[in-house]
């Protein structure tokens, strides 16, 4: 999605090093403030000194006559240096403490930031057709993103217009709308909103934005503190007695100068962030253009904001630690863009429509609800136009195809997010209905593990019942009768769909249902390639520890050459053309030899599992050589749908967002 020449692998390699920046910034601000805290914290130390006329050092005497040069010295010399290093200390361990609280509450990632702002996750079951509209539209950006659809939350009561998203990896991420955002802004407004966070997703900076409101944590708490001691003291104080009132002169004491110190750290975050996001910022916006190709949708947006009294600013007490995160401005700020974590509204504008003009614009603006989710995706046309046509995918050479897969890691098309419409506006309305709670995602899911030989299925079905019962057995049956209809090109499009609702149960919940999916794909003792891709993708997903960052413990792609191997056979034979041939080609990538290809009959789904498990952990700038080596072979003899399954499945393990691959689809697999 970015603009430049930047890949996905180099921007999250780039993202995990400006991390460790961020950390060593971070402790250098830390200390910073410690002593600033110690050294403000000596000020009332020593104005007692002199009100008490406490022990003063040798050659120290208080001149009332020149009481300033007098309090300085006892400032000085007066306090001892135990304070002031005791004072540093407790501060530092709150801060760090402060710190890796925030960071441990944050480990669940975006699901936490959510609960943390108290958003309300929207769900198609009961939703409003305003809210029906946002899902839509997340769902289209996801599915032509190669990335699981993210659950989507609203901020209840924001009457500003704003949005973030959050999580740690591209798959594991939510989207967090306020409710005037889906109230004021049009379908094509909202687009060009969520695309722009889409590519902070897929840039990296999702994941740093995370890192950064953990670590900045600890310097904003010690103002929050200082305001926290001011409210207490200054409100005990109100119809107290004189003598009591004494009581809360520590607690003013400690509150101004925390208070005064955090100020000054909160400056310092704001400086953090404003340094960090301002670019990425504008480069999110061009990649929103270039997603949607409209670039009305995110200039209107911007302009909605211009135009609401509340523009962009967030009212939770959340914002300041979160304004780094969002789409616009959260927080008012009047020291300047320095200190602003996002450049100007009129200058983003003209960044992404040096033309656009308000007034036209407002008078030939849609209404929100003037058209339905209904009209919009049939009037998206026919996505065989931005494919081509069977002759023209099928003359597409191996060549061009690979290097289209490679290049578009991480950077859908307007012609993908055409073909999501497309998909989703085929899909029966009782299998998108079905999949909005959990136990018809997974009935869904079920489906797709069914054979079509009237008798195997009869088997499965029978595991199925033994299991779940005779409700679930029947529930499945009918999803699988809505399916039956459609082509191998929605399989992956409702996995996608349906993770929504399956990551929204517990974890012991998602295990079982992954036992029963087990059970069901092993009924008929066997496992086909696409029940693999299957098991794959869910197990991906749901999993226990799937919102958790992926720590790299391979760096060398020696230490995993015959996990790569293994891999790289599996897609070599099921290649088009010749095994060998297809192995032979992406070979050079790994370090292999040509003819190192294993046989079909040394490969066995299981192991496969746990090699990429194990290439899961490699590091960013390393899986990029695995990823070209498995397109290399597939793409040899051209790509089909199973080879474009079994690819991004590799893909997804190894955390890299493939779109669809447009190459592999004609008219047909779109018509069943």
């Amino acid at each position: 999605m970015r603009p430049d020449t930047a890949d996905f692998f180099e921007l999250q390699d780039a993202a995990r090093r400006s991390t460790r920046r961020l950390v060593l910034v971070y402790v250098a601000a830390v200390i910073a403030v410690a002593f600033a805290v110690s050294a403000v914290a000596g000020l009332p130390y020593a104005a007692l000194l002199l009100y008490w006329g406490g022990p003063l050092p040798e050659g120290v005497t208080i001149d009332y006559g020149q009481l300033l040069r007098s309090f300085f010295a006892v400032w000085v010399h007066g306090v001892p240096p135990a304070f002031y290093a005791w004072t540093a200390g407790i501060t530092l361990a709150v801060m760090v403490g402060a710190t890796l609280w925030r960071s441990w509450q944050l480990r669940h990632g975006g699901e936490a930031v959510a609960e943390l702002l108290g958003a309300v996750r929207l769900d198609r079951s009961w939703g409003t057709p305003l809210q029906t509209r946002l899902l839509n539209v997340v769902e289209e950006m996801a599915i032509a993103s190669g990335i699981a659809v993210p659950p989507v939350y609203m901020l209840p009561g924001e009457r500003s217009v704003n949005a973030l998203v959050a999580g740690t990896t591209p798959n594991e991420a939510v989207v967090i709308v306020t409710q005037s955002a889906l109230e004021k802004l049009t379908r094509d407004e909202l687009q060009g909103v969520v695309a722009h966070e889409f590519s902070h997703i897929l840039n990296g900076d999702m994941q740093l934005n995370l890192r950064l409101l953990g670590l900045l944590y600890g310097i904003v708490f010690i103002g929050q503190s200082g305001q926290f001691l001011l409210r207490m003291a200054t409100a005990g104080a109100i119809g107290v007695e004189r003598e009591k009132q004494m009581i809360g002169v520590p607690q003013l004491f400690a509150g101004a100068v925390l208070a005064s110190v955090g100020y000054a750290g909160l400056m310092a975050a704001r400086f953090i962030k404003a340094a960090i996001a301002h670019q990425r910022e504008y480069l999110a916006d061009a990649a929103s253009v270039q997603f949607t190709r409209n670039p009305d949708g995110i200039a209107g947006a911007l302009d909605s904001i211009r135009s609401l009294r509340l523009g962009s600013q967030v009212m939770s007490r959340h914002a300041e630690e979160l304004s780094h995160m969002f789409f616009a401005q959260a927080v008012s700020t009047v020291l300047g863009p320095a200190f602003a974590t996002h450049p100007p509204i009129d200058a983003r504008i003209r960044r992404v429509h040096p033309r656009f003009d308000s007034r036209e614009y407002r008078r030939t603006r849609p209404g929100t609800q003037e058209r339905s989710e209904v009209a919009v995706l049939d009037g998206l046309g026919n996505v065989v136009k931005v494919i081509g046509a069977r002759d023209a995918a099928r003359s597409m050479t191996a060549l061009a195809a690979t290097a289209a897969v490679a290049e578009q890691v991480g950077k859908p098309t307007a012609a993908h997010l055409d073909l999501a419409g497309r998909v989703l506006a085929a899909l029966p309305a009782t299998t998108r209905q079905r999949m909005a709670v959990a136990a018809g995602a997974a009935q869904v899911m079920f489906a797709l593990a069914l054979e079509r030989d009237d008798a195997v299925r009869a088997g499965e079905l029978a595991v199925l019942e033994a299991r779940c019962g005779a409700l679930e057995r029947a529930e499945t049956e009918a999803a699988y009768g809505e399916l039956r209809g459609l082509g191998r090109a929605f399989v992956l499009p409702l996995i996608e769909l349906a993770l929504p609702a399956l990551k929204s149960q517990k974890q012991a919940a998602r295990d079982a249902f992954l036992a029963d999916l087990g059970a069901l794909v092993e009924a008929d003792r066997r496992v086909t390639l696409g029940e693999f891709v299957l098991l794959t993708f869910l197990r991906q997903h749901l999993r226990e520890g799937a919102g958790r960052a992926i720590a790299t413990r391979v760096r060398a792609l020696a230490d995993v050459r015959e996990e790569a191997r293994l891999v790289l056979s599996l897609v070599a034979h099921v290649a088009r053309g010749d095994s060998a041939g297809a192995f032979a080609k992406g070979a050079h990538w790994l370090e292999l030899p040509a003819d190192a290809l294993l046989p079909q009959s040394g490969i066995a789904l299981a192991p496969v599992s746990a090699a990429l498990e194990r290439l899961r952990v490699l590091a960013p700038l390393v899986k990029p050589r695995v990823l070209r080596a498995c397109v290399d072979a597939a793409a040899d003899g051209g790509f089909t749908l199973r080879q474009a399954e079994l690819l991004r499945a590799v893909a997804a393990t190894l955390d890299c967002p493939v779109p669809p691959v447009l190459a592999a689809l004609d008219p047909a697999t779109l018509a069943g």
